[in-house]
């Protein structure tokens, strides 16, 4: 990938060129795969330039997880702020992630995919990988306010959530996002 003339002096620009590519790179062969050197290529960057930025392939792995995060919860926030209030925003989220295993290069979720590397670490990939966890207990959670349990039924979305994921991207079945929410629709009938 060719680095253009303005991002040399753009720290923005190559920081974001550098992420996009590590992500690349990480979802196609996994974190512990690939090689600074891929990534450095892929990037078009030098590996100083990815060592300035990130300090470590830690660090850059962390980066990419951290952006990959702020970016799944503004697309999630999006959703459930333009469905109308209640079941309809618990149901968006499902719609979203039914188009999500439909596109071309779905691999599953990179934080699951991160936190599966990382086993037996407790370093950022399984962190970060918790923290999502919770973020979808606490919006479902909240999307929930006057179920009997918002808490349990909250879990138990969060398990239809990330094996629907799960399953999608290892069958490569696109299909299973509607299966997903026709599960979600019996568990807001029985929480409500």
């Amino acid at each position: 990938m060719p680095v253009k003339a303005g991002e040399r002096l753009d720290p923005e620009a190559t920081r974001a060129r550098i992420l996009k590519a590590a992500a690349e790179v990480f979802g196609r062969r996994g974190i512990h795969a690939a090689g600074i050197n891929e990534i450095v290529e892929a990037a078009g960057a030098s590996k100083l330039t990815i060592y300035k930025n990130f300090g470590s392939k830690e660090g850059l792995v962390e980066a990419v997880l951290t952006d990959r995060t702020q970016r799944v919860r503004a697309w999630h926030h999006e959703a459930v702020e333009s469905a109308a209030p209640g079941r309809a925003q618990v149901l968006a989220v499902f719609d979203l992630i039914a188009t999500w295993y439909a596109e071309p290069r779905y691999r599953g979720c990179a934080m699951m995919n991160a936190a599966t590397e990382d086993r037996g670490h407790d370093g950022a990939p399984r962190r970060l990988a918790q923290d999502h966890l919770r973020f979808y207990r606490d919006l479902f959670e909240r999307l929930l306010a006057g179920a009997r349990d918002p808490e349990a039924t909250a879990r138990q979305l969060v398990v239809v959530l990330e094996g629907a994921t799960l399953i999608s991207a290892i069958d490569q079945d696109p299909g299973l996002g509607a299966e997903a929410r026709v599960i979600v629709e019996l568990l807001l009938d029985a929480a409500f």
